[in-house]
């Protein structure tokens, strides 16, 4: 009877451990997609808004009117 019971047992914890690892499979799994899509969307906008702040200054580009001897010689 020892014997049945313990085989027992372990058959009912590895049946709560596989619905367990199941259950937080199926949890898990929407909760990484909704973060993903939220990652994806802060770099965007991230990304937005260092271009509208890099946008706004002005950049000068200096133009030489005559080569140097330095640029002509390779």
């Amino acid at each position: 009877m020892t014997s049945n019971l313990i085989t027992t047992v372990i058959a009912a914890l590895l049946a709560l451990l596989l619905v367990g690892t199941i259950s937080a499979f199926l949890l898990a799994v929407p909760a990484m997609s909704v973060v993903s899509v939220f990652v994806i969307l802060a770099g965007m906008l991230s990304m937005f808004a260092l271009g509208m702040h890099a946008g706004g200054r002005r950049i000068r580009i200096r133009r030489r009117d005559r080569a140097g001897h330095a640029d002509l010689v390779s």
